[in-house]
């Protein structure tokens, strides 16, 4: 989370160098009527460098070749026109083209779908010959360079005092040849890596041999697992494109003119070679994300030798104001394909406009792909996990990189690393390092120690009442390997002081191996979802709902290891109490109160992913994304007899999570669970089915379903998210502008309860009575299903939640309730591409 902070902060205020690359950008059109001239080509002379003009007569362009002086625009019909451009900056070059002297009509393309039928499957008939993925092994090297960029920012900070003593990073301003804006380079990254491939079992994973990244201690690299090849991969011999969670249909795929129109402009010879030159485009009325660009075939093998995608505008994509894709593929001595070079470059904006003046970041990737070899099947280790980092990978020398770059860095280049130490030692940077490293992780760090975190400072409940809580933690600056973490609170209305510590012993970061020693006392919400909402904070202060709060002590023992990236294992031991209270009650059939439950526990957890990526940090793995479902199998036992007021159980549980894309009609997300609970336990024991008594959107919880409203022994849950990505409303005139997005909801809970276990049926063995309002589901399941509207401004989501059974209930005596919230309505914050 720190690094994070830090790149954030290096988009604020830090600085690189631009590269000597010659860059263009403009338009094609009539010269007499204004019109713009689509396919024309555009070319700099002496080279083989160019472009064809989209649609609108538009084109972008930009190389190292210290050739490109002059760039040179033709079409049949049309003078040809040539015009200087400035070595190594930016050039505005907008063609105004005159129709030849003997009047001919402009050159018109038409789409030609019978080619083109013919052109896509003979690509997709000699496509396991030219996918590097299909080949049976691979290695290859990869070098990888990233630069981040701000737009508009002279112009927006300029002027202001505070940032006077940056004033000299304007110096390095350069212009976008994509969008013909300013910008100021921010953090550059290098890396060198070795990738491995097989097909049988489909496997990859890399090496990363070589690694910095400006303004990064090399000692603490963390970034070092994101820089090289894996992530962000681009294939256009897949359906679909995937980046940034978002789908493109790829141009050359078997179904294209779903998505396209295709037009062959030109038959090339390239390396002596009769090429296809194809220029293709959206089709009207599609609503999902596309590209629009141009790609060369080889009309021999039917390969891919370069294709230039560019997304869409009007594809409902959050946030990116332009994304472009340049991938280019190299005919091997073998008569084979492989990569040869993968440019990237997005615009991350808040405002989509071209004419906005809101800072945004550009980030641009480029990787450069040599020594391919195919003789020997690779080890990819299934231990360590897709990417490895070497232990020397951050401390190459400047002989090293000068030796395995595949071109030279000018000299500003090189100077970005050591401006941006200078940088990192001036005090206003410190000051917002410091403010921008809190917001992200919850805690002011002074020094060996944190406070925080803040959300949790200030919260109230209808138990507590006002609830003051103060935290704090050690830092990574007293130790990376142990973290002491404790907390103490108070509320005002029970008069009672909460707290806890807890110790963190870190044995390897890679692989995961951590004790964790923890003994608190606090306030839990029995049968809740893990929403925020539903936490100790005042956002769940504001919304809290239906609260029915019960204390809890605990004192636990956790060990997580990490055998292999695919499979994770914990072991706790925890010893619990669970307290009494007004909206706990724990009565006994005589009308007594036991004041308390104890469970004397273990707790076994393991964990099955695939292909999963992983953020690592000092103490804490977050689990990122994978396209495989996630198994976890959960088995807890207690034993009774210990402790006074204690009970034996036995509770086996196996869940699956499962994000799944259905391109291009958006994207699922699934949740199964299923457990048992073997032996007689009071009811707060049980499976109390996950509730949620606020109109804020809690995922892991029924919405209309209140707290300890059914309890089960032996369970199934199933909770399914759609969204389709605008797939409809994309198509309706006067909402497409609005981006927004169809969402459908369905969440099902089915339960049975032996009668040993129902607090409803005295005389059957039940140690406690239900509390008012509890029962089982009996043998009709719980179905909640939904309907809602969600990238409303970009961030808001609204959903109508309707509980389709169990809208009445027949209680034990006889009488007939109705549901307290037969419908309700959501409301949640979502962050989508």
């Amino acid at each position: 989370m720190k690094r994070f902070a830090l790149a954030v902060l290096l988009l604020l205020c830090g600085l690189a160098a631009a590269a000597q690359t010659t860059k263009v950008r403009g338009t094609v059109t009539d010269a007499d009527s204004g019109d713009p001239i689509p396919f024309a080509g555009v070319f700099f002379k002496g080279t083989t460098i160019g472009i064809t003009a989209d649609l609108d007569g538009h084109f972008t362009l930009e190389t190292r070749d210290s050739e490109a002086t002059v760039l040179v625009c033709q079409l049949l019909g049309y003078d040809t026109v040539e015009m200087p451009v400035r070595k190594g900056s930016f050039t505005q070059c907008d063609f105004k083209m005159k129709l030849t002297d003997n009047r001919l009509s402009g050159a018109v393309v038409k789409a030609d779908n019978r080619l083109i039928k013919r052109l896509l499957s003979n690509i997709d008939k000699h496509r396991g010959r030219n996918d590097p993925e299909r080949r049976p092994v691979y290695t290859c090297d990869v070098y990888n360079k990233m630069e981040l960029d701000l737009t508009h920012a002279q112009e927006i900070l300029t002027g202001k005092r505070f940032l006077r003593e940056f004033g000299f990073v304007f110096d390095y301003m350069d212009t976008s040849a994509v969008s013909g804006v300013p910008y100021l380079p921010a953090m550059i990254s290098e890396s060198v890596v070795q990738r491995r491939h097989t097909s049988n079992p489909d496997a990859d994973d890399e090496t990363v041999i070589a690694n910095r990244i400006s303004g990064i201690n090399p000692d603490s690299n963390m970034l070092s697992q994101f820089t090289g090849s894996m992530h962000l991969k681009i294939n256009f011999y897949k359906p679909f494109i995937n980046s940034f969670n978002v789908e493109f249909p790829s141009p050359i795929q078997n179904a294209g003119l779903l998505y396209y129109n295709y037009f062959i402009i030109d038959t090339l010879q390239v390396d002596g070679r009769k090429t296809y030159l194809v220029r293709y485009h959206p089709k009207n009325g599609i609503s999902s994300p596309a590209f629009d660009g141009e790609m060369q075939i080889d009309a021999e093998e039917f390969a891919i030798r370069s294709i230039h995608a560019k997304m869409k505008r009007g594809g409902n994509v959050n946030w990116l104001r332009d994304f472009v894709i340049d991938a280019e593929y190299e005919r091997l001595p073998d008569s084979t394909w492989f990569y040869k070079q993968d440019k990237m470059y997005a615009d991350f904006s808040i405002a989509l406009g071209d004419s906005s003046k809101v800072m945004s970041v550009i980030g641009t990737r480029q990787l450069d792909f040599s020594n391919p070899d195919f003789s020997d099947k690779p080890s990819i280790d299934r231990v360590n996990g897709p990417v490895k980092v070497e232990s020397d990978s951050n401390h190459k020398s400047e002989e090293y990189w000068d030796s395995v770059r595949p071109y030279a860095l000018t000299q500003k280049e090189k100077d970005i690393y050591k401006m941006v130490e200078q940088i990192q030692d001036m005090p206003l940077y410190q000051t917002l390092y410091t403010t921008v490293y809190t917001i992200v992780t919850g805690y002011l760090d002074l020094g060996p120690v944190g406070i925080g975190p803040y959300l949790k400072l200030i919260s109230f409940n209808n138990l507590e009442g006002f609830r003051p809580r103060v935290g704090i933690h050690t830092s990574k600056n007293l130790s990376r390997k142990y973290r002491f973490t404790g907390f103490l609170a108070y509320g005002t209305r029970d008069r009672e002081f909460k707290g806890g510590v807890s110790t963190e012993l870190l044995f390897s970061r890679e692989p995961t191996r951590k004790l964790t020693v923890d003994a608190h006392y606090d306030v839990i919400q029995l049968g809740r979802g893990t929403g925020q909402f539903t936490d100790n904070n005042i956002l769940s202060s504001i919304w809290h709902g239906q609260q029915k709060l019960c204390p809890m002590s605990s004192y636990s023992v956790l060990y997580e290891h990490e055998f292999a990236m695919d499979f994770n294992a914990s072991a706790e031991v925890a010893l619990k109490r669970y307290y009494a209270n007004g909206f706990v009650p724990m009565m006994r059939w005589d009308g007594t109160s036991i004041g308390s439950l104890a469970t004397n526990e273990l707790h076994l957890q393991a964990r099955f992913s695939k292909e999963e990526t992983v953020n690592r940090g000092h103490f804490i793995k977050t689990y990122m994304h994978t396209n495989y479902p996630v198994w976890t199998i959960d088995l807890t036992g207690s034993v009774s007899g210990l402790r006074k007021g204690d009970c034996g159980f036995f509770r086996p549980e196996l869940t699956m999570d499962w994000k799944f894309r259905i391109p291009p009609a958006g994207m699922s997300k699934l949740h199964i669970n299923a457990g048992t609970i073997v032996g007689t336990v009071p009811w707060p024991m049980l499976h109390l089915h996950e509730a949620n008594s606020t109109n804020l959107m809690d995922k892991s919880a029924f919405s209309c379903m209140d707290y300890f409203e059914f309890a089960s022994d032996t369970w199934v849950t199933a909770l399914w998210y759609h969204n389709f990505n605008g797939f409809f409303l994309g198509k309706i005139p006067l909402l497409k502008k609005l981006n927004l997005r169809e969402e459908l909801t369905a969440k099902l809970a089915w339960g049975s309860l032996r009668d040993a276990n129902n607090g409803t049926l005295p005389g059957y063995g039940a140690p406690l009575q239900f509390p008012d309002g509890m029962t089982a589901l009996g043998k009709v399941p719980y179905v909640e299903l939904g309907a809602g509207i969600s990238n409303i401004f970009r961030l808001v989501r609204v959903d109508f939640i309707y509980r389709l059974t169990h809208r009445r209930k027949q209680m034990p005596d006889g009488s007939v309730i109705a549901a307290r919230r037969p419908w309700t309505i959501n409301v949640g914050l979502e962050f989508r591409f």
